[in-house]
């Protein structure tokens, strides 16, 4: 079990949530994308600009010159620079929002997914740093380097759990009521190959029906569902078997009591 859960330490917090907060690492963590992002969607957003001014002169210069049948050209130059200027200006947008949030943004953004008060937010992020919070490390190699999770451990305080989504959603331990294995398919394309991917993740569902799923490998899934059963011994963990992905919501209804 020590090679998927730590206990919180001074320098993890000092490294991670240097402010004390879990969320203020994952703004900084975010602004920093955004920033590097910024730069490379304002190289394309220039690079369109540069070729709509061009393309937008070429044409007047076909009109000028009398070539109609270069006309059509001009305009699908000038359509497609266009088309690639509005996409990055779309982007950029999207990525200064994103650099302007603050620390309480992704509190109350945390807070909805969850299903939880914000006060509730909060006091997980106060037991987060606390020496007692264990530190989930469910993944490892490509599946950990690959993650889009801002964060890429879970966190396990005394009253929540964390799994460090992308949607930043947090559960508390007594309102679990599921976690168990699941099928998680994806497709990559690399040029002329189409392939589907399975992954196992865990799902973990509450009682007000909030759900979220993390990558994770067997072992160390097994592991998380004997220590959550130790402080929640109600919690379904569908007998250790892999849960279909099409099978989800029945599964997610019957723990909830749906149907």
């Amino acid at each position: 079990m020590a090679d998927y859960f730590s206990k919180m330490n001074e320098d993890y917090v000092q490294k991670h949530f240097p402010d004390g907060s879990v969320f203020k690492g994952t703004m900084k963590t975010v602004k920093r994308g955004s920033a590097i992002g910024f730069v490379l969607f304002g190289l394309f957003f220039a690079g369109a600009l540069y070729g709509l001014v061009w393309g937008i002169r070429r044409t007047l210069q076909f009109i000028s010159d009398g070539e109609d049948d270069m006309l059509s050209v001009g305009i699908v130059i000038c359509g497609f620079f266009g088309v690639v200027l509005l996409v990055s200006l779309i982007i950029l947008f999207f990525l200064v929002k994103g650099m302007r949030q603050k620390q309480d943004d992704y509190i109350a953004a945390s807070a909805k997914s969850s299903k939880l008060p914000v006060s509730e937010i909060e006091t997980f992020e106060r037991q987060a740093v606390a020496s007692d919070c264990y530190i989930l490390k469910l993944t490892s190699g490509l599946d950990r380097v690959l993650s889009n999770a801002a964060h890429k451990d879970g966190l396990l305080t005394r009253d929540y759990i964390f799994l460090a989504d992308p949607a930043q959603t947090v559960m508390r331990v007594d309102s679990l009521k599921a976690c168990c294995f699941g099928d998680y398919t994806y497709y990559i394309n690399t040029g002329k190959i189409h392939k589907k991917i399975h992954s196992l993740v865990v799902y973990l569902i509450a009682s007000n029906g909030a759900s979220v799923l993390s990558d994770t490998t067997e072992e160390a899934g097994r592991a998380l569902m004997a220590l959550l059963k130790q402080r929640n011994s109600a919690i379904d963990t569908n007998e250790g078997n892999v849960l279909p992905e099409s099978a989800f919501d029945s599964y997610k209804d019957r723990v909830l009591g749906v149907r």
